[in-house]
This record gives structure tokens, C-alpha cells and sequence, in this order.
């Protein structure tokens, strides 16, 4: 994981806003608007200072998503991920992914509260969240007739069973 993004990670993103299953995920349409408007909005949105978003890169360098803190104020913020190269799904990146901002959230920006939302039928990102600490704190209708799982993480608790490693079983340091 790592801030900033060159022009071909900008592609790749753009095109996982524009693919039908990963919009859907993300409880939206595919996007519409075009590449340059798109990396406009995404680097206004970034400027407000309300959030930070960092780059999910594999072994190889390859660019494989963006993780982000948003909506942070009072100490507290919400997640959101994006893996937008489907052929690793599964393989652990989101939740290291997630492990990794979480230990930014909690040492390096002093938040308290780490919140997110994710649809019930999303077993696949539920568990990832989990793995990562997460907890189950309600379930709310969402648009479309979806249900939401609402789930946070507290930094007492993270503390308590991922440490400042940000893995479980390491006591922080």
C-alpha cells in the first residue's frame, strides 16, 4: 500500500468504477463519466482534507485497488476499499489492505473510531473486515432494497487484538 497513483493505476481504477459487478458491490451503477472528469473528482474530493486514500499495490507492483479513510472528523472515519483487479480477490490483499490503514488510522491520524458499511450479502467482504477486527453493530435497509451490515472497529480493541503491527497476536509496541 502506498499514497499516489501513476497514470496507468489511474486507468485501472477508472475502468473498476466502470465494470458492472464491481459497481454493483459498491451499490451503484457503472460509472458514466468520462476518464479525465473522473480523475478530477476523485483528486477534488481528496483536496477537501477530510480524507486520505492510499494505492494497494501486490508484490509485483502491480496496482491493485485503493483503500481509504473518508468522513473523518471527531475522531472517527469510514472505510472504503476498492480491489479493482478481480483475478485477486480472495488472496488476502483487501484485508492487508485494511489491516494496513487501520494502523494509520490509529497511530498516525489519532482516530478513535473506524466505521463502515457493507451489504449483508457480501460474505466475501464481511469476513475480510472481520479478519481485520471489525465487528458487526447492526444491520439497516439500504437503498434498492438491500440490507446494510454496519460495522466498526474501536482503537481500544484494535489495540487489544491487532497491536500496532496490525496483525493478530502482536501486542503493540
Amino acid at each position: 500500500m502506498r499514497a499516489g497513483l501513476e497514470d496507468a493505476a489511474w486507468r485501472r481504477f477508472y475502468l473498476g468504477f466502470r465494470d458492472p459487478e464491481i459497481a454493483r458491490l459498491n451499490g451503484h451503477r457503472p460509472l458514466r463519466m468520462p476518464y479525465w472528469l473522473f480523475k478530477r473528482v476523485v483528486q477534488a474530493e481528496l483536496r477537501r482534507g477530510d480524507r486520505v486514500a492510499y494505492a494497494i499495490y501486490d508484490e509485483a507492483e502491480r496496482f491493485l485497488g485503493v483503500v481509504e479513510l473518508y468522513e473523518m472528523a471527531a475522531g472517527e472515519a469510514t472505510l472504503g476499499i476498492l480491489i479493482t483487479d478481480k483475478a485477486r480477490w480472495g488472496q488476502g490483499y483487501g484485508t492487508a489492505a485494511v489491516r494496513a490503514v487501520l494502523r494509520e488510522a490509529f497511530l498516525h491520524h489519532g482516530l478513535k473510531r473506524v466505521k463502515l458499511r457493507t451489504f449483508v450479502w457480501n460474505a466475501r467482504a464481511r469476513r475480510a473486515f472481520e479478519k481485520a477486527g471489525f465487528r458487526l453493530l447492526r444491520v439497516e435497509p439500504a437503498e434498492g432494497g438491500d440490507e446494510d451490515a454496519v460495522m466498526a472497529i474501536e482503537r481500544e480493541a484494535w489495540l487489544k487484538t491487532m497491536g500496532a503491527a496490525g496483525h493478530p497476536g502482536q501486542a503493540p509496541r
